[in-house]
């Protein structure tokens, strides 16, 4: 029964209180929908259908739009609602549309730390665009994971997809240290490619 308290919030509180979450824990303005459930398996979570991330500069243009995303949360306050607090965060079905611009802002964003909470990507797709506005490539993701390692000092960011039907992996780390070393590996094992 402890586990089902999160049903009584209400839904706009709800909405609001992980859109703020969200945005202070990982730095990200998501655009929550009102379709939220809740969820107690596989641990308790909201799914929230139809959501975007919106790009900083400006908000009425979206950087993805999900067609679900869960936040998981913890279940130490579930009667103390203020004190709901997100674990991780998963996101499926998405369309990431990245310009150049775009591509510029997420590299500055590397540059800061990552939160430790975890956020993975499922069976989504990033489309390239270029200034006309015209998709120039896409990128099909089968899986990725991006969080802040604290006890290495990572910034951690992890991808296995599809490029031109060429499977392949793509590995990024940036430390937080005073040198800032950035290292970016990909492997596309078809082609004999491992930069």
């Amino acid at each position: 029964f402890y586990l089902l308290i999160p049903i009584l919030y209400d839904k706009n509180w709800v909405q609001k209180k992980i859109e703020n979450q969200l945005l202070k824990d990982f730095n990200i303005n998501f655009s929550l929908s009102s379709d939220i459930s809740y969820r107690i398996l596989p641990s308790p979570h909201y799914s929230v259908k139809d959501s975007k991330i919106l790009k900083e500069s400006d908000e009425t243009s979206s950087l993805a739009k999900i067609k679900v995303l869960k936040i998981f949360v913890s279940q130490k306050n579930f009667f103390e609602k203020k004190k709901l607090t997100i674990k991780h965060v998963k996101i499926n079905n998405a369309d990431f549309i990245l310009s150049l611009d775009d591509i510029k802002f997420l590299k500055n964003a590397a540059s800061n730390k990552f939160s430790n909470k975890k956020i993975k990507i499922n069976k989504s797709n990033i489309f390239f665009e270029n200034d006309l506005n015209e998709t120039v490539s896409i990128i099909k993701i089968s899986e990725a994971i991006f969080f802040q390692d604290e006890k290495n000092l990572l910034n951690l960011f992890k991808l296995k997809g599809k490029v031109f039907n060429v499977p392949f992996n793509l590995n990024y780390n940036r430390s937080l240290d005073s040198l800032q070393i950035e290292e970016i590996n990909i492997i596309a094992k078809t082609l004999k490619l491992n930069i």
